[in-house]
């Protein structure tokens, strides 16, 4: 059975990890009141409209669904949980106005934090009706039966509505892994430039640069073999050619992504520990953090070497993870665009963040098994 998402769906601006009902009630009130006024034609925001009777009927959901979880053997930890549905759902992406979007892989979350109800837990109080509330473990039960999640939903609820999954503690981690290109900084200019500089060396013209983003995170031996089909040694002459034009010129075609430096600094503000896990070599890594402002923030720096000894993500974490020292894996989150990010914390037991500012789509990413998936940079501090 492929591997299970559930999905947070959001308005742009707001905070997916932030629950207008964990306020305290004249707080919640004044901020529904806001949002609603700001945005009256946000289906998303019909609810706190009406939030004077919204409020009580989501309070008598939310204590309904985490009492009978507890009995299942649930140990929930908040009083109002974080709401996702399980797959996705056309509907409510609608319904948000196509905005934003938080994906987590069901194994990501322990069983004893996590339920699930057939519909919206407060329409069908709504409509004098009990919530049916499920384990995670009676919803893979009941995925695999069936064959898939599209499948146990129309099972369930026909077409109509959605599984809605309640998570009763956020996951937090202590250690945070980042890949450098297309994590941090957009190469795609430097990156494609020092490429076709070093293919026009054996003859090869690319018209099209957007055929070469392909070489943006792998080890560039590997891709120069993969799609220009050179043997090893025409490979490493390629890279050598490569760096030719990369070291002075191509390494400063980059710029940071949008809110990075914030993101980095509201990182260290939580206490995380940061570190650099790249693929590009170490002194051209080290080169870029500094030019962009941004190695202030890194705690550790795992990269490539030159010599090609350490190239592929899979050892570049597990030789970070040894300078760290003894920590507990389940503390860490390694956080990349592309597959082989996900695949290399994989390989080292660890989980990951998949993220769609850069080069990886988000099958690319779930293909790989991604533990969560998220749009935009400020979406990572709520993991700290």
């Amino acid at each position: 059975m492929e591997k299970c998402y559930i999905t947070h769906y959001y308005y742009p601006g707001t905070d997916p990890w932030k629950n207008v009902m964990n306020l305290p009630e004249d707080e919640a009130f004044r901020l529904a009141g806001e949002l609603a006024a700001a945005h009256p034609e946000t289906m998303s925001f019909y609810r706190f409209a009406d939030f004077v009777n919204y409020y009580p009927l989501r309070k008598r959901a939310d204590a309904y669904v985490r009492e009978h979880f507890a009995k299942l053997g649930g140990k929930p930890e908040l009083a109002h949980p974080f709401c996702f549905v399980l797959g996705e759902s056309e509907y409510l992406e609608k319904w948000f106005s196509d905005g934003e979007k938080l994906t987590i892989a069901l194994d990501a979350i322990p069983d004893e934090q996590i339920s699930f109800t057939l519909g919206d837990s407060c329409a069908v109080l709504s409509q004098g009706k009990e919530p049916v509330v499920m384990t995670k473990a009676e919803i893979l039960s009941g995925v695999a039966d069936c064959g898939s999640v599209e499948a146990f939903r129309e099972r369930k609820l026909g077409d109509r509505g959605y599984v809605e999954v309640q998570l009763w503690k956020k996951p937090a981690y202590r250690y945070c892994l980042l890949d450098l290109d297309g994590t941090l900084t957009d190469p795609g200019m430097g990156i494609t430039n020092s490429v076709m500089y070093a293919l026009r060396k054996f003859g090869i013209e690319v018209a099209d640069r957007s055929e070469l983003y392909s070489f943006i995170g792998p080890p560039l031996a590997d891709s120069f073999q993969k799609y220009y089909g050179f043997d090893g040694e025409k490979a490493n002459q390629a890279v050598a050619y490569y760096r030719e034009y990369f070291r002075d010129k191509g390494i400063f075609e980059n710029e940071a992504y949008p809110a990075i430096a914030e993101v980095l600094g509201a990182l260290k503000e939580k206490g995380a520990v940061v570190a650099l896990a790249t693929s590009k070599p170490y002194e051209f890594a080290v080169r870029i953090l500094e030019h962009f402002g941004l190695i202030q923030y890194f705690d550790y720096f795992g990269a490539a070497t030159m010599d090609g000894r350490i190239s592929k993500k899979t050892d570049v974490i597990a030789h970070l993870i040894e300078e760290i020292g003894e920590v507990d894996r389940s503390e860490i989150l390694m956080v990349g665009d592309r597959d082989q990010d996900i695949n290399g914390a994989k390989a080292n037991g660890l989980a990951s963040i998949g993220v769609l500012w850069g080069y990886g789509s988000r099958e690319e990413l779930q293909g790989a098994g991604a533990d969560f998936i998220i749009g935009k940079p400020e979406d990572l501090t709520g993991l700290f």
